[in-house]
């Protein structure tokens, strides 16, 4: 709408400026949605077309002043009842019948999963530095603001986070130490992992994961069945085996999704955020150990040609649909419980794959541990010496007992320690790789060629 009149009649808004809070939501990006409605029955059109996740997680305040101005402007619209000669007769000059009623006209709408348009609205959730709406001195005192998702998912994985990390064949694969029939396997139990949680999700759609659902740019499963078929030469029938961890891994899936359906948010962050993080760097790591082809084949799980913005956009926006969630804080406290379990889950199938290289002390957890990882990891703290949830072998996060004794370059090195490896220790933990001595090398080497090419 522009700044003096609409087609409908009713008074129209100021044009959306790109830093209002309303622009934030990609209905109103390119505009006013309303802008060419000539009738109430084409806003009421537009209104019953938008999904109540939309509403309930994009509408800021200007959304409900714009539905108060349309209550308002009601009586003054081309749907409200006229006169013949057009104008619009006065409250006395209206029988009863004729009479508009009190209540929104838009109140009974629905959107497009049943949800009545009031119900969504009073789920709405301000966008940060928002203007709130004005108060009256009988509503009630505003409500806390809901807590960070994104931001608990970060921090209260931390520690598990690292400690996948520490898991031998994780290990391994860094340092190119894969071979195909193993890394196959890898594939196939992945190809079951990522069909159970897509069809629980698209069981479920918009109603659990809100504007995280998103199969168009995320899903893997049939990348996953062409990188299997393509590495193990099989045919374009042909379905991989699963393995015990696997299984028990997409048990969890299913009985989530039967009981609490929103934590499949849990492991849809755990996965693909995983995968457009780390995973990048597997997927080099592959192609090279293994010699697969440039092209992609074999290792087209780790590609997502459907998000042309690039991971580290798009990490950043799903960061910001997770914190616009309507959760509330026991049900953040859920959701990053179970994206513990999640990581636990996926390290089994690693420890599984440890199993099956003979990789000397290796062991698969008991899925029970793995589950109580659910309400543990809110009294786990960064301790000394052993880790904190009680992982077996080194302890990759806190300090140890003891002062670490200063370590020579060679030793450094050598360390087979839990730990990430230089260079990838930068993409997570960049104050501990500053401190690696192969960083200071490479400046020095760095630095001694620029100064014989430019003095």
């Amino acid at each position: 709408m522009d700044s003096s009149s609409s087609p409908s009649g009713l008074p129209a808004h100021p044009p959306i400026s790109p830093s209002s809070s309303i622009s934030k939501c990609p209905a109103f990006s390119s505009g006013c949605p309303f802008s060419k409605a000539t009738s109430r029955s084409e806003i009421e059109s537009l209104m019953a077309s938008i999904p109540s996740s939309h509403v309930s997680g994009y509408v800021s305040s200007d959304f409900s002043a714009t539905m108060q101005k349309l209550h308002s402007a009601y009586n003054k619209s081309p749907d409200a009842p006229s006169s013949d000669d057009g104008s619009v007769p006065s409250a006395d000059e209206l029988t009863d019948d004729e009479k508009p009623k009190q209540e929104c006209p838009y109140k009974g709408l629905v959107t497009t999963d049943g949800v009545p348009l009031s119900k969504a609205l009073g789920k709405v959730k301000m966008f940060p530095g928002a203007p709130s709406p004005p108060s009256s001195p009988s509503s009630s005192p505003p409500s806390s603001p809901s807590p960070s998702l994104a931001t608990a998912l970060k921090k209260g994985t931390a520690v598990s986070h690292k400690e996948a990390e520490s898991v031998s064949f994780v290990k391994n694969f860094l340092r190119g130490r894969i071979t195909v029939p193993v890394y196959s396997v890898l594939v196939a139990n992945l190809y079951h992992v990522y069909l159970v949680m897509e069809e629980e999700m698209d069981r479920h759609g918009e109603k659990a994961m809100g504007a995280l659902y998103l199969p168009e740019k995320l899903k893997r499963a049939d990348r996953l069945l062409a990188d299997w078929r393509f590495l193990s030469n099989s045919s374009d029938t042909s379905f991989p085996p699963s393995t015990r961890c696997t299984d028990e891994y997409c048990e969890r899936l299913k009985y989530i999704s039967s009981t609490n359906p929103k934590l499949l948010v849990s492991h849809a962050y755990t996965r693909y955020m995983g995968d457009l993080s780390g995973g990048q760097i597997l997927q080099r790591c592959a192609k090279k150990a293994m010699d697969l082809p440039k092209s992609g084949e074999g290792s087209s799980f780790y590609d997502f040609p459907e998000i042309p913005e690039g991971g580290h956009n798009f990490k950043n926006k799903y960061r910001d649909l997770l914190d616009e969630l309507p959760l509330s804080q026991e049900e953040v406290d859920d959701v990053v419980g179970e994206a513990n379990v999640s990581f636990v889950l996926n390290m089994r199938i690693f420890e599984e794959l440890d199993c099956i290289m003979n990789v000397e002390g290796s062991s698969v957890r008991p899925l029970e541990d793995a589950l109580k990882f659910s309400t543990l990891w809110k009294t786990a703290k960064v301790g000394e010496g052993e880790c904190p949830f009680g992982f077996k072998g080194p302890n990759p996060h806190g300090a140890a007992a003891a002062p670490k004794k200063k370590e020579t370059p060679s030793k450094a090195a050598a360390d087979d320690g839990a730990r990430c490896p230089w260079p990838f220790i930068f993409f997570h933990d960049p104050a501990t790789g500053v401190r690696d001595w192969q960083t200071w090398a490479s400046v020095a080497l760095i630095g001694s060629i620029a100064y014989m090419k430019f003095r």
